[in-house]
């Protein structure tokens, strides 16, 4: 957006204050519409020293002249702002004729008092932590503030990684302006954000085009263009095949739950290579489940469980491996056998990327596109990060390990980022607490390898990717979540309440 704003003023012309004004505008009409619901409300502008402070100022001056009794704090020398010509130099100078009252020392400000406090004080250009005053200042607004609206960004938050520079702003609001940053939407940034307003502030949307764009989020009326065709004239074999190797003898839910949901997604045949024990669970479950018996060592997979399976590998659109199929020495060698043969795309989770952390540098050598399905800690296994560093900049993480071994990354979260390994990033937004339950990351496994087999019968109309199809499974799984959430409550919902939605959340 920096960049954007600066091709803008440039080259096209629009003077920055104009810009200024109008991110004025739309963020008072937010303003306004929470003070309607006191009588004589109070508003307090906190303001920092840049653009932001400037926007503030502005916001200031149109809260008065609808009536709201307004004050202001601000952060920097009153005389030094007066002598620049800056944009926030034009608006402070114009608070002042207005009479509004700009406090310099906010020690015996009673924070309580105000019905609604604006938060200007950082914009998305921080770079280091808010100390001194700023975090004072900052740690007030948190713990009096009865509600505070943030100016773009939440003071305090990176913008690019959501991480929190000291202290940040606990916002109700945010009316960001332009296009979202990319903070807004990743923990913690997300918690800090409240609900996000994105605004116009008559930047022409085609600016978009002339600058670098990594990183998106997926939208309903995108994500419904983005669903496979369904032809009338079709069979089985028209929405692709989906072979799995999941479950064992203490875990055989784990087979039965990536199963039902890639039928749920769509594909045309899911066929399960399984333990005997597990193959009875799934019969239970879901009879349409073609199951194929294969040796077993100790109730999980060992190399021979591959045995007379090469015509079912090469024949299959996309391959399941991973969730519940245990660990040991014996599905080690499985997993690294599987991968060999694999001349399709695979979705490893769980179980299978334990196996592949201990000789990473396998995923360099697979013949088809791979999804990986990582939480942190088993991202932590498969790098040399922390759990910590992994979610301090879960962006990262995910973009750096998509490009080192070539396989699509989704790194679970709050809200899950998927990158490719051409460097594109998807933050999806959808889903809630309620699937922080066992099983439902072998539901998600499923959703992407049932959208992964549509794409390879050629039925989607755009032809989705293996890194499309995941940000689809991620987007509908979090949709279903939401759903049976509604159903029951965020305490309630399991891994087959969020199956049994799926088809609710796709109907077009």
């Amino acid at each position: 957006m920096r960049e954007i704003e600066q091709i803008a003023v440039k080259e096209l012309g629009i003077p920055s204050i104009i810009l200024m004004e109008n991110a004025a505008i739309r963020t008072a009409e937010h303003c306004i519409k929470k003070l309607n619901e006191f009588d004589n409300p109070r508003a307090l502008i906190v303001c920092g020293q840049g653009n932001n402070g400037g926007d503030g100022f502005a916001i200031a001056r149109h809260l008065r002249v609808k009536g709201i009794d307004t004050n202001v704090i601000f952060t920097g020398d009153i005389k030094t702002a007066q002598n620049q010509t800056s944009g926030a130099a034009v608006n402070l100078a114009a608070v002042q004729k207005l009479g509004i009252p700009v406090i310099s020392d906010y020690s015996e400000i009673n924070f309580k008092n105000y019905d609604l406090i604006v938060d200007a004080i950082f914009g998305t250009g921080l770079t280091r932590d808010a100390e001194g005053i700023y975090k004072n200042l900052i740690d007030a607004i948190n713990n009096c503030a009865k509600y505070v609206i943030s100016v773009d960004i939440p003071s305090g938050l990176h913008s690019d990684t959501g991480r929190i520079m000291g202290s940040a702003v606990k916002a109700s609001e945010t009316v960001t302006f332009g296009f979202p940053k990319t903070g807004l939407f990743l923990y913690p940034g997300a918690e800090y954000a409240g609900k996000i307003h994105i605004e116009d502030i008559s930047i022409p949307g085609t600016l978009i085009e002339r600058v670098e764009t990594k990183t998106n989020v997926l939208t309903e009326s995108e994500a419904v263009k983005l669903l496979p065709v369904r032809k009338r004239r079709s069979n089985k074999g028209s929405f692709g095949k989906v072979l799995v190797f999941a479950g064992s003898n203490e875990m055989p839910g784990a087979a039965s739950l990536s199963c039902s949901a890639a039928y749920m997604t769509g594909c045309g045949l899911v066929c399960a290579c399984v333990t005997q024990k597990t193959a009875s669970v799934i019969h239970r479950w879901q009879r349409e489940i073609v199951t194929r018996i294969t040796p077993e060592k100790n109730g999980m997979y060992c190399k021979e469980s591959l045995r007379n399976l090469s015509d079912e590998i090469k024949n299959a659109s996309v391959i399941i491996a991973g969730p519940g199929i245990g660990r040991s020495d014996d599905v080690s060698e499985f997993v690294f056998e599987l991968l060999n043969m694999a001349q399709v795309p695979v979705v490893l989770d769980a179980d299978a990327l334990f196996a592949v952390s201990e000789n990473v540098n396998i995923l360099k050598t697979l013949k088809s596109p791979c999804v990986i399905t990582p939480h942190p800690g088993e991202m932590s296994r498969l790098t040399s990060l922390s759990v910590p560093e992994i979610l301090d900049d879960i962006t990262g993480a995910a973009e750096k390990f998509a490009k080192d071994y070539n396989v699509v990354t989704l790194l679970k979260d709050a809200h899950t980022v998927i990158a490719s390994p051409g460097g594109a990033v998807n933050i999806n937004i959808t889903g809630n607490s309620s699937l922080s339950k066992a099983g439902t990351g072998d539901v998600l496994t499923g959703m992407i390898a049932g959208f992964i087999a549509q794409s390879a019968a050629k039925l989607s109309v755009l032809d989705l990717d293996v890194f499309t199809a995941s940000i689809l499974g991620a987007y509908f799984h979090g949709k279903a979540g939401e759903a049976a959430c509604l159903k029951k409550s965020h305490y309630s919902v399991t891994a087959s309440d969020v199956i049994d939605q799926i088809p609710v959340v796709m109907k077009k």
